[in-house]
């Protein structure tokens, strides 16, 4: 007789290897490569609007191309729904942005800034946008081609010269926005005598790990920081080649800025670069131009999202002189969920990437839900509630019915503090207990008195902690356990009790 473990392990596996044939066939993308007089002929009359999407444009399509109805009728992403939990109004407000940006808003203007504590989703949120370009790009909706060769990938379309342009326009009802670069300006002339309907173009895909459309630049110690990790400098082995400092072939195309041309360039704690860098960003972000030594401007159309910590952001605060930077960013802050059920599906996330030894191990069911609702109660403001009333915000924010409590006030109460959501405990700290509780157990179990104990010890032994804090956080403990753990117990019992009690008649009726 087969094994049936060995039977549905089969199963998983040709389930699985079906997924990748249909994923396959899904983002299987015609390759395409031709002169710009067989680009025009051919490709452009199929989707002009497409062919001359700005970056915010794209990104927008993009999220669209994402979105489907669940269940219950809504239009949500799946770009986000399996990997963030509880950010829903955070999402919503990066959406919105890139929404008025693709429109033409003056927002697309501005760098997008995302704010919040540690491991709170802003570099997941970030990786979740990229990884959707990626996508995207291998879609007949997502084509985007460029002129094959050119360190910015930059559009077929900026070869059209300005004075037609408007006949343009009038043709296929669209805008030509940018300028050849001056590489290809130089390759134009020396290698097609002028005559831009010969210069190649081809399909490009976005690929971070191929520069292509994504760029991450993350800071370096900022006395040693080079500006030209983000715009490039001149390749000494290359002069010699073209006799010429000022050449555009003879600079090198390594930067970042370079790299997330067309798509997104990613800063990571970006308040920790020097200023210059700063000022580069903005008026890239504004006017969509770079300029570097020995060129005229360069033109660049790519989104610029950064993110950065509280500590960070609140620093650059107190200098006067960041406030007409300020003026030209849009920040969105993402802080912690405040519902524990939604900061229970991030741990249940967390430990299924984790090690396998943390995967076997057997979590009892109110496990990951009663250190939630420890970590929520480190993020609610800190005041002089009682703690019943904070037990009951806990259960609000979580939209569970409470008694004596109806809608609007519900409502009422989860208009939250400024500061709530933006610091306390981060999943990380409540996985790092988890795995010690793990660690320190021999048996292949866990209950949820191992882990507020786990969490005792955690607090306890962490120097970063001050200890009125800490004081206040371990009573967060026993509240968890008294107000939820306490009452689901007592519920399991009870709903065990019924069904015993609704077996026996049946089990009499059948003898």
């Amino acid at each position: 007789m087969m094994n049936l473990g060995n039977a549905s392990s089969t199963e998983q596996q040709q389930s699985f290897l079906k997924s990748l044939v249909a994923f396959t066939k899904d983002h299987k993308a015609s390759h395409w490569s031709g002169p710009v007089s067989e680009f025009l002929e051919k490709i452009l009359p199929v989707d002009p609007k497409g062919a001359a999407r700005t970056s915010h444009q794209y990104i927008w399509d993009m999220i669209r191309w994402t979105r489907a109805e669940d269940e219950d009728g809504n239009i949500k992403s799946k770009l986000f729904n399996d990997e963030l939990f509880g950010i829903d109004e955070s999402i919503e407000r990066v959406v919105d942005y890139f929404k008025a940006a693709a429109a033409g808003s003056e927002v697309g203007r501005r760098l997008l800034l995302l704010l919040g504590p540690p491991s709170g989703g802003k570099s997941t949120l970030v990786i979740l946008l990229k990884r959707g370009l990626e996508e995207y790009s291998y879609t007949d909706a997502g084509a985007l081609y460029g002129i094959q060769g050119c360190p910015v990938h930059e559009s077929p379309l900026h070869l059209i010269p300005h004075t037609l342009r408007s006949s343009f326009r009038e043709t296929y009802g669209v805008d030509i926005n940018g300028e050849v670069c001056p590489h290809c300006r130089v390759r134009l002339e020396n290698e097609h005598n002028g005559d831009f309907m010969q210069m190649p173009v081809e399909r490009i895909f976005i690929s971070e790990a191929g520069r292509m459309g994504i760029g991450t630049y993350a800071p370096h110690d900022p006395t040693t920081a080079d500006l030209a990790d983000l715009v490039g400098s001149v390749d000494l082995s290359k002069v010699a080649e073209y006799g010429d400092e000022g050449d555009p072939r003879a600079w090198s195309w390594s930067g970042a800025v370079y790299a997330a041309s067309r798509g997104m360039l990613e800063m990571i704690e970006i308040l920790k670069v020097k200023r210059e860098f700063l000022y580069l960003l903005l008026t890239l972000t504004q006017e969509k131009n770079v300029k570097v030594s020995r060129f005229p401007l360069i033109y660049l159309d790519e989104t610029i999202l950064a993110h950065t910590n509280l500590a960070e952001f609140r620093k650059f605060l107190q200098e006067s002189e960041n406030e007409a930077l300020l003026d030209r960013m849009v920040i969105i802050q993402v802080p912690y969920t405040l519902n524990y059920k939604d900061e229970a599906r991030i741990y249940k996330k967390l430990i299924s990437s984790a090690a396998p030894a943390f995967r076997e191990v057997h979590l009892d069911p109110h496990v990951l839900h009663a250190a939630a609702v420890f970590a929520t109660l480190t993020r609610l403001h800190e005041g002089e509630e009682k703690e019943t009333e904070l037990t009951r915000k806990v259960r609000i924010y979580a939209d569970e019915e409470v008694e004596g409590v109806n809608r609007a006030e519900a409502e009422r109460i989860k208009q939250k503090m400024p500061d709530e959501g933006l610091a306390g405990v981060s999943p990380r700290f409540v996985i790092n207990a988890l795995s010690n509780a793990i660690i320190q157990s021999n048996t292949k179990s866990l209950t949820t008195m191992d882990v507020l104990l786990a969490l005792k010890d955690a607090i306890e032994n962490d120097a970063r902690i001050d200890p009125k804090k800490k004081r206040k956080w371990v009573d967060y403990l026993v509240l968890a356990r008294k107000y939820f753990y306490n009452r689901w117990v007592k519920e399991d019992v009870h709903k065990a009790l019924f069904v015993s009690f609704e077996r026996e008649p049946q089990d009499l009726h059948d003898k």
